[in-house]
């Protein structure tokens, strides 16, 4: 599954820049909100051990691998050797620790042979020999095992002795690398980076629905307790409700799940099959990486305000703690006069606030005339989130919805596409018909919503998101309207 990696490194790349990284000073305070787990929550360090039973090769394939940086060089060396594990929707370059460099959504399989070069992501990659066997996964991975534990001996200068646990290091936590450059100076040019049409005139007001395809982690993880519903019966949600929550906080973020790890169905049924908390990241959510790539693009890039809702209050302390590690100004407004900070910050302040995070309660009361463009973490806040951002300049708003399970079925089912069901295991299997081939249905508003499908050019992408790159990003409605600028929406 896809890791913390700094976005910063891929566009230096594309734009030909050296993809230098800054400077990581000794000692780095991590906030609570990163560590995504308690440290002794799980012993089980470094890349995992298979299971006795277990298969590698069931449902993906894995090559040994050569890799090193794109670049322009006439003579170019390899940087590092690793391995390339290939699904149906995913290939994942892995270094030698079996760490995750980078992933590839949009591929043709037949292009995944021994002794031919390709592109994943910012990375060349030779693949070399296909493993075949599972003995072949299971002394690969030892291998991997003995490459963390090397790194580990040389980072710590200490020595560990494989078999005995209590004395491993503890997994280094996940510090992301701060965004290229500061945002000090971009935000200091235009305060509120609006721009103001003036009362009377029209101004535009542009939504995009986004279905995001399903994290490998988070298909693993409703699969797991799919297949735990399947073996209950036919069960109303009334009668087992918590596995609705579950499934929620899987598409939020599966590392959410840690604040109920003591329910039977979490400890017993997922946590087994699942990597220590502490190991899961960005990449493990398509609505936290839709985030991650956002604010990177919408904040670091073009010191743009973005505000950022959700329903959660867990939600919003991830992605706090995200802007606390790459050191994005933030504030969490629970009332207006955080409201009023945010919208006009002191001048004497050398780092105000870029990125707003309210919780769906707070709304429709607080207003944030100088933010154009807002995401919703959460759909349901949808409605109340109306009024919040400017109505004097055009703005742009972003509800993200995980595609493929519990969260796109109660989506269809508010806006009647799909007969509502009280059946549990209706709302958590993962065989859901995609929205966009439900839209002519009966009467419903989306009708009038214009689509965007896949394959997504870099225009389209540019145009909509400000971003050329949205791995997860699987299908899209928008909408735009015109208001007079300074009336209620």
């Amino acid at each position: 599954m896809r890791r913390s990696q700094a976005p910063s490194m891929r566009r230096a790349a594309k734009r030909g820049l050296p993809a230098c990284e800054p400077e990581v000073p000794k000692k780095v305070c991590v906030p609570d909100e990163m560590q995504w787990g308690t440290t002794g929550g799980y012993k089980s360090l470094g890349p995992r051990r298979y299971g006795e039973t277990e298969n590698p090769l069931k449902d993906k394939r894995i090559f040994l691998v050569l890799w090193r940086p794109q670049s322009n060089k006439k003579h170019k060396t390899w940087k590092g050797n690793g391995t390339l594990e290939v699904t149906e929707s995913r290939a994942t370059l892995k270094d030698e620790t079996n760490k995750v460099l980078d992933v590839l959504t949009c591929f043709k399989p037949e292009k995944f042979q021994e002794n031919v070069i390709i592109e994943i992501g910012t990375k060349d990659v030779e693949l070399q020999m296909e493993l075949k066997t599972t003995e072949e996964c299971i002394a690969q991975r030892k291998e991997e095992i003995e490459n963390w534990y090397r790194k580990q001996e040389e980072a710590n200068g200490m020595v560990f002795q494989e078999d005995n646990n209590d004395m491993r290091p503890q997994r280094p936590m996940n510090v992301l690398k701060k965004p290229k450059h500061s945002l000090e100076l971009e935000s200091r040019h235009d305060i509120s980076n609006c721009i103001n049409h003036g009362s009377g005139h029209p101004v535009k007001r542009k939504e995009y629905i986004c279905m995001l395809t399903l994290a490998e982690l988070q298909h693993l993880a409703m699969q797991l307790l799919a297949d735990h519903c399947q073996g209950l019966g036919q069960l109303s949600v009334c009668e087992s409700p918590d596995i609705v929550g579950i499934a929620q906080r899987i598409c939020d973020h599966p590392v959410l799940l840690k604040h109920i790890e003591s329910q039977p169905i979490v400890s017993e049924i997922l946590l087994p099959h699942l990597p220590p908390w502490q190991e899961m990241g960005l990449y493990d959510s398509a609505k936290f990486e839709f985030v991650h790539l956002m604010l990177d693009n919408l904040v670091v890039d073009r010191g743009e305000k973005c505000a950022i809702v959700a329903s959660s209050q867990m939600c919003l302390d991830i992605i706090r703690g995200y802007c606390q590690c790459w050191e994005v100004p933030y504030i969490r407004i629970e009332d207006n006069a955080q409201a009023e900070y945010f919208n006009t910050p002191n001048m004497e302040d050398t780092n105000p606030p870029m990125v707003a995070l309210l919780m769906e309660s707070k709304l429709p009361a607080i207003r944030l005339p100088g933010c154009k463009y807002m995401i919703l973490y959460n759909y349901s806040a949808r409605s109340a989130a109306t009024q919040l951002l400017a109505n004097d300049c055009d703005t742009q708003i972003y509800t993200l919805i995980t595609a493929g399970c519990l969260e796109e079925r109660l989506f269809q089912q508010h806006f009647g596409l799909v007969e509502s069901s009280d059946s549990l295991m209706e709302l958590v299997n993962l065989r859901v018909n995609s929205t966009h081939k439900l839209l002519g249905v009966g009467q419903n508003t989306l009708s009038s919503w214009s689509q965007l499908k896949p394959p997504f050019s870099e225009a389209v992408l540019k145009e909509a998101f400000l971003c050329d790159k949205l791995p997860s990003l699987k299908f899209v409605m928008s909408k735009q309207i015109e208001i007079i600028a300074g009336s209620e929406v």
